[in-house]
């Protein structure tokens, strides 16, 4: 959430922007599986790309969101 000021009102929280899922992948856990998505996300947030990455158990899915 960002935070918008306005000096005669209180301060407003809004919502943030709606990510679509493009993809997502369930593989075998990783241990520098990040440093991949990091990278991605680094290189690509410009071109409106965000990479999530989350670990259940053994298996850890990477999602591919467009902003």
């Amino acid at each position: 959430m960002s935070v918008e000021e306005n000096p005669d009102t209180e301060v407003k929280l809004t919502s943030p922007t709606q990510l679509t899922v493009l993809a997502s992948k369930q593989i075998a856990a990783h241990p520098e599986l990040y440093k991949i998505v990091d990278l991605c996300n680094r290189t690509l947030r410009d071109r409106g790309l965000i990479f999530g990455l989350s670990k259940t158990g053994d298996k850890m899915t990477v999602t591919i969101y467009e902003a």
